[in-house]
C-alpha cells in the first residue's frame, strides 16, 4: 500500500444511488441501485497524486448451447450474473438477461479526483464534474461527487 493510501480506502456514495468501494488490495466494487434496476462492476484501482484510476475487470461465464442430441454446438462468453466465472446453459442466461440487474449495466467512472474524503468525477476534457443535478423527487439540486461513508 502506498503512503497515505489507507486514508482513501472505504465506501463512497453519491445522492443518486451509486457507490464505490475502494479496497486495501487495490480492487473496487461499483454499485448502482435504483428501484428495480441495479448494476455492479468490479475491477482494480490505482492512485497517482490525487487522481484515482479505475479499470473494470469483467467476470465472464461460458454459455453452452446444446443440441437436442446433447452435443455442444457453441461456447460463447457472456457477462456473469455473479462474481464467479461458471459454465451456464441457455435457460440460466435467459433468466439473468431479463432481470433488472446485472454486471456493468451502469458503467463506473474511469478517473476520480480525491479531496477531503470526497471523490469527484473527472470529465473527458480533464475538468472536475462540479455540476448540480436536480433530484427527481424534489426541486433541490445536488452535487455529483461521492462522499465517504463514516466508519
Amino acid at each position: 500500500m502506498c503512503f497515505g493510501q489507507d486514508k482513501i480506502i472505504g465506501i463512497y456514495s453519491d445522492r443518486f444511488s451509486e457507490s464505490i468501494e475502494l479496497k486495501a488490495d487495490s480492487t473496487f466494487v461499483h454499485n448502482y441501485r435504483f428501484d428495480l434496476a441495479s448494476s455492479w462492476t468490479i475491477g482494480k484501482w490505482k492512485i497517482s497524486k490525487d487522481t484515482i484510476y479505475l479499470k473494470t475487470e469483467l467476470v465472464l461465464d461460458t454459455l453452452n448451447t446444446i443440441t437436442i442430441e446433447n452435443k455442444i454446438t457453441n461456447d460463447s462468453l457472456v457477462l456473469s450474473s455473479d462474481f464467479k466465472s461458471n459454465r451456464i446453459n441457455i435457460e440460466e442466461y435467459a433468466i439473468n438477461s431479463i432481470s433488472g440487474g446485472g454486471q456493468n449495466r451502469v458503467k463506473p467512472p474511469t478517473k476520480l479526483y480525491w479531496k477531503r474524503k470526497k471523490l469527484y468525477r473527472i470529465n473527458e476534457n480533464r475538468t472536475l464534474d462540479l455540476r448540480k443535478i436536480k433530484a427527481f423527487w424534489s426541486d433541490k439540486k445536488y452535487k455529483t461527487y461521492f462522499t465517504k461513508e463514516t466508519e
